[in-house]
């Protein structure tokens, strides 16, 4: 969720230029994998577990505090609900919290043997600066996103080379 400013251009007021700061949150979902973020090892450890016992649900999440910047255009600034819009931009952020979340913990035959959830929280293998390009378009309080991680999540040469990207639906304007 983001909150932002936008400031028309007096030389042409379809244009304008959109600041503000938001939370990110970004979940990444594993099926019957371990991520060992807080293993004490010298490399981020994702374990294969589907010939033993896992959890039914595993996901990896990152919350991130943002400051984006877009260059937006709108056919007809004077009625924003009826109109085409589009924008372009970066979110500068840093990492707030990292985390693994599974939940029923099951044999490998998918038998539940304990209903609970795990949390671990740790930090030490992810960047703590994310750098991502945005795109919108779309008419009216609706529009379609796209954004693109320029850096990697996770810090060089403690785990892979991920770029997460998402797309999606986006409502604005309220």
């Amino acid at each position: 969720m983001y909150f932002m400013f936008d400031f028309p251009f007096k030389s042409n007021p379809r244009f304008s230029i959109g600041i503000g700061a938001g939370i990110g949150t970004d979940n990444i979902y594993f099926d019957k994998t371990y991520v060992g973020i807080k293993d004490v090892t010298s490399t981020l450890r994702f374990q294969d577990l589907s010939d033993t016992t896992h959890f039914k649900k595993n996901k990896l999440t990152t919350a991130i505090l943002e400051a984006p910047l877009e260059l937006r255009f709108s056919s007809n600034p004077e009625t924003p609900n009826k109109s085409v819009k589009a924008a372009i931009g970066i979110k500068a952020g840093i990492l707030l919290a990292a985390h693994t979340k599974g939940r029923t913990w099951q044999n490998k035959t998918g038998g539940t043997l304990i209903a609970y959830t795990e949390k671990q929280s740790d930090k030490h293998f992810f960047n703590s600066n994310r750098f991502v390009a945005t795109a919108r378009v779309g008419y009216g309080v609706f529009s379609v996103f796209g954004a693109y991680q320029l850096n990697t999540l996770f810090k060089t040469g403690l785990g892979p080379d991920v770029r997460p990207y998402t797309i999606g639906l986006t409502l604005s304007g309220l």
